[in-house]
Formats: C-alpha cells, structure tokens, sequence
C-alpha cells in the first residue's frame, strides 16, 4: 500500500469536541463548509480563508445531520427527533422549526420511518414493517437512504435487517441479513451496489438485482478495527472511504475494492465524512473531502484527484 497523502489543511476553533456532522455549500461566489457539533452550534467555515464566518446557536441538542434544500435553506437533524430550519435573510440565517425540500425521511418508534412534508410539516405517509412477521425482531432505525429511482429507500435496523421499500406502496420488496448494529451505508445507483458497515470488523458488499432483491456480494475484513461509524462513495465513483471507531479513514477503489490507503491523522471516532459536489476554487480541485469526528478537528483532503 503507498504512503498515504497528507491533508491540505486542519481546521480547529471554537467547536466542541465531538462535532457530528458536515455539510458543503459551494456556489459561484460561496464556499462554505458547515460544522454541527455536540453543544447545539453550526459553525459556518469559510474555505476561502480557513476561518469560521459565523455561528448558529439555538439551543443545547447535538447536530447530528445537515442538509440543503433547493430554497437555500439549512436543514438540521437534533436528538430526540428535533429539526430547525434555518431561512437564508441576506448574509444572516433566521431560524425557525422545520425542513427541506418537499419532504424528509425521519426515523420514529417502532422501528417506522416517517415521510415528512416539507409543505405541512406533518408526516404525510410512514413506511411501517408492523406487518412483517419478523417486526419485532427489526429494533431502532440505524441509517436509510432514498435511492432516487422508483420511490426506493434503503433502511439499516439495530437487529441486522437491511430492507429495500417501495414508498408508493408501502412494501417491503426484498430484505438482506446483515451483521447486528450496522451503523452506516452508502449506495452507488450507476452500479446498484452498496457497502454496509457495523459494529463490527467487516465491510459487507451488497447489490440490487434487476428484480429488485437484495444480494449479498462479498465482505471485506479490516485489520485492528472494531466499528465502522461512517461510508461514503465519492461522487465520481472512483473511491469509497470508511471511517471507522479509531479515528482512521480507509480508501478503497470503489469498483475493485482494493485497498489504496489509511489515513490517520484523526485520533478519536470519524462521525462524517463528506465530498464537495462541485469545484472548491480556494483548494483547486474538483473534489474536495472534509472529515470530522470526536476529536473536534475537522481535516480537509484532496485525494487522487
């Protein structure tokens, strides 16, 4: 394996030590990277100078997601369920409570997922396996995601079920067995494969046949590791990265699977790790990685671009 690359920079101020979750905003004449950490706040850093532009405070409740909407507005995901939007007002943001886009998935109990309207702000529909005959055995909602064809999610549970449902027809169209506790998972459209990890050692490959079963493909053993907390494809397809429970960042080719580096310039728990959509003019490269995590550093990266 050749010498990992170095990061193009750390960023370190005023966050608390657990910072949970990023988020890019690039625009013609913006380049922003969102923090949200474990004291409540979101720390807009400006990439152009490496510095923290302002602050958005409202309350104590942990940011544990960010998201943009096609309004510009700033969605975060709190603890117990709590979700603020913040409403852009000339160069300030006005926070108010609610979401993005036209609607959200949010987990709620009993193992449902809800579908929340972005124009309601009620949850308009919920995709609930009360029916299944293995319901009960399914637990706390671990990580989902909206596939972005034919109405399809994706829903990791605490039992070690991966199930793929139709939100149209409430569905269940196929489910996967997959290692207890998996904590996170990314999928690839272009390819309909997707890795999975837990609390575990093991990455688990998995694909979405043409008739819309789950399969597993492969499962890939990590060395010295006992958690994975975060995956994510880049966008080109090129590289998936694999931040795991002792503050290392793994790469591997996304097609093939080989391994190409371990970064290890974090010491704790990677909680996220993003990449910009777009060109950041102030890096100069057309694909940027920001990783965070529970030692409160968040490290920029431009890799094997």
């Amino acid at each position: 394996m050749p010498a990992p690359p170095d990061p193009r920079f750390l960023l370190r101020g005023d966050m608390d030590g657990n910072v949970h979750s990023l988020l890019f905003w690039i625009e013609p004449h913006v380049e922003h990277l969102y923090a949200g950490d474990g004291r409540g706040t979101i720390h807009t850093w400006d990439l152009k100078t490496n510095r923290i532009k302002n602050q958005l405070s409202d309350g104590e409740s942990p940011c544990f997601n960010l998201h943009r909407t096609n309004d510009s507005d700033l969605i975060v995901q709190r603890r117990h369920g709590i979700i603020d939007v913040y409403k852009a007002s000339e160069s300030n943001w006005i926070s108010q409570l609610l979401p993005e886009k036209n609607a959200m998935l949010v987990p709620l109990d009993s193992s449902v997922v809800g579908i929340l309207s972005l124009k309601t702000y009620n949850i308009e529909s919920m995709l609930d396996p009360s029916k299944l005959s293995y319901n009960d055995k399914l637990g706390t909602i671990m990580a989902m995601k909206p596939l972005g064809i034919n109405d399809l999610v994706l829903v990791a549970y605490e039992g070690g079920q991966l199930l793929l449902w139709d939100m149209k027809k409430n569905d269940v169209l196929s489910s996967l067995t997959v290692e207890q506790y998996p904590m996170t998972f990314d999928f690839d459209i272009s390819l309909m494969q997707g890795i999975l990890g837990s609390a575990s050692d093991k990455l688990e490959i998995f694909k979405i046949l043409p008739n819309h079963t789950l399969s597993h493909k492969s499962t890939i053993l990590l060395e010295h590791v006992s958690g994975v907390s975060v995956l994510s494809v880049r966008p080109d397809k090129k590289l998936v990265t694999v931040g795991c429970w002792d503050g290392c960042i793994r790469l591997f080719s996304w097609k093939k699977l080989r391994p190409l580096a371990i970064l290890r310039e974090h010491n704790e728990t990677i909680y996220d790790i993003v990449y910009s959509q777009r060109e950041v003019e102030a890096y100069d490269t057309k694909c940027l990685m920001a990783a965070t995590g529970k030692d409160g550093c968040i490290s920029m990266w431009d890799i094997y671009n």
